[in-house]
């Protein structure tokens, strides 16, 4: 009886087998894969690319980090008391950036949610499967950098969102959003239309972003109301739950005098407060202007259209992505802190210069100005 041939065993291709088709060594075959494109020229770049794609290679990944004693992951360790913390849209924004950007040069992201110090103190013990790692930490001050002093334990580099290290944590770096700046412009933009009482609506949940955002509000009032002219007050909300958000606003707003504006330290806030008015028969922003901070996509859904700030919520998750992979591939030293810009975002719910409030015009007002509005709130 005749043996069936044995099909013969088909053979992956390698790093050699790229780096021979495109003409070019395997350290530059592997410079293009890791991202690594300050060393390699466009046309080279764009040659193994090509070179690739005719091959069907595709890095192992396991092989990698045998040889390179590397994992080829990167962690995003948020610290929030919320177990749906992904629901918080700048979290998303954040962990797109970084997965897209990780995506492009054979990387993976792996994203914990620490709710406690308990939690944090398991995670610190175990073995993290990355080579480092972005955090995200709400809480008080003290608070924030005593979590950061116990992650620098897992010996990875570090990078912190959204706020600073501790002086004696030199080689943590950071990327951060210009919060302050862009709160104290939002806040100028409505004192020049002659707001005499401002509401500071800020999440009940302390993060770094939002604390510079009140520092901001600050800056712009302080002279103001040293003076006199200006008062402003604070009201604190659960930002999780929008209805209960809504309902707080409308109690602050029956209790009187009314604001001439509200500034949410978030969209989720500013739109809370624009059905907070609603609910309590002012109009936005006739009678109440109100702002929101960071421009997510769902303000527009609101009417009028929120007012607010942009964030670069997910470029910062790619400048975390890519100032990380630098330090592990020792082209960066850590300890490197960059702040993006912020720039503001029209609307419809903050007033035109031009256009008064409760509609007075050539001395005449208008039935709106000053009747019941407190009626609606419930």
């Amino acid at each position: 009886m005749s043996k069936k041939p044995v099909a013969a065993r088909q053979t992956q291709p390698s790093l050699r087998h790229v780096a021979a088709r495109a003409n070019v060594s395997v350290m530059t075959v592997s410079n293009v894969i890791n991202g690594r494109m300050a060393r390699v020229g466009k046309e080279v770049a764009e040659r193994v690319r090509a070179a690739i794609d005719e091959l069907g290679y595709r890095p192992q990944r396991s092989g990698r980090s045998l040889r390179l004693k590397r994992e080829f992951a990167l962690g995003l360790t948020v610290m929030h008391p919320d177990r749906r913390f992904l629901d918080d849209p700048y979290i998303t924004q954040v962990a797109a950036g970084m997965s897209n950007h990780l995506a492009t040069i054979g990387y993976g992201l792996m994203v914990n949610g620490l709710q406690d110090r308990e939690a944090l103190a398991a995670f610190v013990g175990r073995s993290t499967g990355y080579d480092g790692f972005a955090v995200m930490v709400s809480g008080g001050r003290d608070e924030r950098l005593s979590t950061y002093r116990t992650l620098a334990q897992l010996n990875v580099p570090m990078l912190i969102v959204q706020d600073l290290p501790p002086e004696d944590l030199p080689a943590a770096s950071s990327v951060r959003q210009d919060d302050r700046g862009g709160a104290a412009a939002l806040t100028e933009e409505l004192l020049r239309l002659d707001v005499r009482r401002l509401l500071c609506v800020m999440p009940r949940q302390i993060w770094p972003g939002t604390e510079q955002r009140a520092a901001g509000i600050a800056d712009a009032t302080r002279a103001r109301i040293a003076e006199g002219q200006l008062v402003v007050d604070y009201l604190t909300s659960h930002e999780e739950d929008f209805e209960t958000s809504v309902e707080e606003i409308a109690q602050r707003l029956s209790q009187g005098p009314a604001p001439d504006a509200i500034m949410g330290g978030n969209d989720q806030l500013g739109l809370a407060a624009i059905q907070a008015c609603t609910r309590c028969g002012f109009a936005v922003p006739r009678d109440i202007m109100v702002t929101g901070f960071n421009a997510f996509w769902f303000r527009k859904f609101s009417t009028p259209v929120l007012s607010s700030v942009t964030s670069p919520a997910y470029e910062i998750g790619l400048e975390a992505a890519r100032m990380l992979v630098r330090t592990i591939d020792g082209e960066e030293p850590g300890g490197q802190h960059k702040l993006l810009p912020v720039h503001p975002a029209a609307g419809g719910s903050i007033r035109p210069a031009a256009e008064p409030k409760f509609g007075i015009r050539d001395g005449e007002a208008t039935a709106a100005a000053g009747e019941g509005h407190s009626s609606g709130c419930r």
